[in-house]
């Protein structure tokens, strides 16, 4: 998701919540285009599609979230706005991190109005979730020494698809991993136990992919892996 720079979103943050309303239905109701958005809203000055695009974006939504939401009503959005905490929104903007990751866990299908207060609530959970796992494991992932913040992960212990939405956003079932650890323990290559040392599958050549097996992971500084989602990754890898 494309992010906005503090001009755009304090443009968004001066709209009404009326007229912000307005632009997230014509977009992900109707289909409409952002320029001609502008041309129907007489709060919005005609900008190329800009204006309208800003407050699209501010809430998480893109084009393919066009014309996605078949049920939504001008209702629906209203709420859904007003229990969103913008000045959350507005750190997501501003902090200095890609937002793939979480873009890519926050799917949803029903496509109703409900769908679209999820949608924004889960990516500021997330967003939330990353941020506590940075300060927690000191901006380094658990396992090496990389520290590039475009190279970290939040990642989840039980999966993002099966757990609750309590779970995802959980500090308990998350590390912060580096893009290569992350993967190797989504695919179930690596695990941990109980206490934290690390499991390796027989299954993979961690030899010939250089990749070193002599690893220890760093203690958070609060909230330690849950004994329970790992038991639960355990199990679905074959560890036990």
């Amino acid at each position: 998701m494309a992010k906005l720079d503090q001009r755009r979103i304090n443009f968004v943050k001066s709209l009404p919540i009326s007229v912000r309303t307005q632009v997230l239905y014509l977009f992900l109701k109707e289909g409409i285009s952002n320029r001609k958005i502008e041309q129907l809203i007489d709060a919005l000055n005609e900008e190329d599609g800009w204006q309208a695009w800003s407050v699209i974006h501010f809430y998480g939504f893109d084009g393919n979230n066009k014309a996605k939401y078949p049920k939504l009503t001008l209702r629906n959005i209203e709420e859904s706005l007003m229990n969103v905490n913008v000045e959350d929104l507005e750190e997501f903007h501003l902090a200095n991190y890609d937002d793939g990751e979480i873009s890519r866990k926050i799917t949803f299908t029903e496509n109703d109005g409900k769908d679209v207060l999820r949608t924004i609530k889960a990516r500021q959970g997330q967003y939330k979730l990353r941020k506590a796992l940075l300060q927690n494991y000191r901006s380094k992932c658990a396992l090496c020494s990389i520290n590039d913040p475009k190279l970290l992960i939040t990642s989840h212990i039980k999966t993002w698809s099966t757990s609750t939405a309590d779970e995802r956003i959980d500090t308990t079932n998350a590390i912060l991993f580096c893009k290569l650890h992350d993967g190797l323990f989504e695919n179930g290559s690596i695990s941990l136990t109980d206490d934290y040392k690390v499991l390796y599958s027989a299954n993979y050549d961690f030899e010939g992919q250089a990749i070193s097996t002599n690893l220890s992971l760093t203690i958070p500084k609060e909230d330690y892996p849950s004994n329970v989602f790992l038991r639960e990754h355990r199990l679905k890898h074959g560890y036990e």
